[in-house]
């Protein structure tokens, strides 16, 4: 099968020129005023770049998403390869943040360093530790009365 129809070879400076026909028009908008925006531009089209050669690696690879990051059941089944039962979710409004929901008792230092070595630095993990406890309450019966006065005043 030949595939060369498949490979589009794109530079850096292609997608760093993509991303400014994006910007909107204006002042602040202005590269040659705004060295941080210039840096931002460049650093974007060198991810595009690194991305683009990634996606182009998996359709001729066969690939299953490996290159583009962990999913939430990857880290649901390494949390049960460190034998923690707990639950890996996160929300729409933050998918950047993942969290790990422990059930009461179940700690380990190991979950945590695995988690970490497999992490990518835009990703956030919030460790919820749950507890439980018993609480031992005696009722006994007791009588409240309540009076209602109404006072008013008149001139």
């Amino acid at each position: 099968m030949d595939t060369s129809a498949l490979i589009v070879e794109r530079s850096e400076e292609e997608f760093a020129q993509a991303i400014r026909q994006l910007l909107p028009k204006g002042q602040y908008w202005q590269e040659s005023d705004n060295a941080e925006l210039t840096a931002l531009i460049e650093g974007m089209g060198a991810e595009f770049k690194i991305t683009h050669a990634e996606v182009q690696l998996a359709l001729l690879t066969g690939f299953e998403g490996d290159l583009f990051g962990w999913r939430l059941s990857d880290y649901q089944a390494l949390l049960i390869d460190c034998d923690i039962k707990g639950r890996v979710h996160d929300t729409q409004a933050s998918p950047n943040l993942i969290f790990v929901s422990l059930l009461p008792g179940e700690r380990s230092e190991k979950a945590w360093r695995e988690f970490e070595r497999v992490r990518l630095p835009h990703t956030a993990i919030q460790w919820i530790y749950n507890a439980s406890t018993t609480l031992q309450v005696q009722l006994g019966n007791a009588r409240y009365i309540r009076n209602t006065h109404t006072h008013k005043a008149t001139l």
